[in-house]
């Protein structure tokens, strides 16, 4: 779409962020760019010509002011919140969330690409499901520049590279902080070499244990199947179990504080 500056003044402002401003037309959101990461613009044409994924924050239309390049437009998503700031919703709301995330990411990287920027922030939750959103990041497979590396580390300390896998963990990481409400991912990071085994030592002698110990392996080994989310869901069904290891998880965050 080409807009005129008039036009585009006129909108509600809703927040800015670090590279952008964004502004609401109606259903959906203009994403304003104060300046595009080298190869973002590229990336984001791709994804244009791509199915659009249901339920997502994928772009679905250019933004030209005179003409010139200056943003996307997606939908929006009125009432959604991210997962660390939920308040309201029923176990099985966030189970529904968890899946409609886990779909769309899964189509996602049948486009060949990674995410390659899991975090709570980018996964939202409403009453209708869940919502992936912030593609700017993405990067293509096989392409290994800056944004192909997420902040963690294996055992050894040698930085993780971006894959399909590494997408899934870290999505895990955000399902789980939004049923146990506990921020995972910075609780990782806080570590002093950030590796993916912190997160893993934090569910020692819980009920789900050997279902994370399968995910974390399978990041580092490639004929380990990374388990589905689906598979998760009887444990966070069992209210019973579940507070047991809540109880247990939130003990060993308390000391790594």
């Amino acid at each position: 779409m080409n807009v005129s500056y008039e036009w585009y003044s006129s909108l509600e402002k809703l927040f800015d962020s670090r590279t952008a401003e964004f502004k609401r037309n109606g259903n959906f959101l203009i994403k304003y760019y104060y300046y595009l990461k080298i190869g973002t613009k590229e990336k984001l044409e791709y994804l244009l010509n791509k199915p659009y994924i249901l339920g997502s924050g994928l772009p679905i239309d250019e933004v030209f002011l005179y003409d010139s390049f200056r943003g996307i437009v997606i939908n929006y998503f009125e009432n959604a919140v991210p997962f660390l700031k939920t308040s309201d919703f029923s176990i099985e709301e966030k189970i529904k969330a968890c899946l409609d995330i886990s779909r769309q990411l899964n189509t996602f990287h049948g486009y060949e690409m990674y995410f390659n920027d899991i975090q709570c922030d980018n996964l939202l939750i409403d009453k209708d499901g869940g919502h992936l959103i912030d593609f700017d990041n993405a990067s293509f497979f096989g392409s290994f520049d800056a944004s192909s590396r997420y902040n963690l580390r294996d055992d050894s300390g040698n930085i993780i590279l971006s894959s399909v896998k590494v997408d899934l963990y870290k999505a895990l990481i955000c399902y789980l902080s939004l049923f146990y409400n506990i921020d995972f991912l910075k609780k990782v990071y806080n570590c002093s070499n950030n590796s993916i085994s912190n997160f893993l030592l934090l569910f020692d002698n819980t009920s789900i244990f050997p279902l994370l110990n399968r995910a974390t392996n399978s990041v580092s080994i490639d004929d380990i199947p990374f388990p589905d989310i689906k598979e998760f869901i009887p444990f966070l069904l069992d209210k019973e179990r579940f507070n047991y290891d809540l109880d247990k998880v939130k003990e060993k965050v308390k000391m790594l504080r």
